[in-house]
């Protein structure tokens, strides 16, 4: 297997404090949970041995949209997919069911990058792309 420079001189290092907004009590009393998901990428970086490869910023925006997108798929499960209108009364699409789905792009959106920087500090080797992609 080949093994790139820059992979050779990444250290694992040690999970740096969680930030006070990772832990938030939210409005309905609920945790956002944040944290776990901050712990549970840190962890998955480290085992492919990529923990600094990839900013601490960004797996923390990573698992705060996680987060934001679990929060907002229980308030679906609990108040439903339909909301009344404030002035008209009239049924209409959930707020959270918009929301829910703007953080979800947002996580597909990071984790992207993750991997990008994930498969940037990692190449494949071209010979096993060829046996894979052609059975040579």
């Amino acid at each position: 297997m080949l093994t790139n420079k820059k992979s050779a001189e990444i250290k694992a290092v040690e999970m740096p404090p969680i930030k006070e907004y990772l832990k938030e009590i939210q409005r309905d009393g609920s945790e956002l949970g944040a944290e776990e998901v901050l712990k549970e990428t840190l962890e998955w970086l480290d085992s492919r041995g990529a923990k600094g490869v990839v900013s601490v910023q960004l797996v923390e925006q990573y698992a705060f949209s996680v987060a934001r997108w679990i929060h907002l798929e229980r308030l679906i499960s609990k108040y439903g997919y339909i909301a009344k209108h404030p002035t008209t009364g009239a049924p209409i699409q959930s707020p959270y069911v918009v929301m829910a789905q703007s953080y979800m792009k947002q996580v597909i959106a990071i984790r992207g990058e993750i991997n990008l920087l994930l498969k940037d500090a990692h190449p494949t080797p071209t010979a096993y792309v060829r046996e894979v992609v052609y059975g040579e």
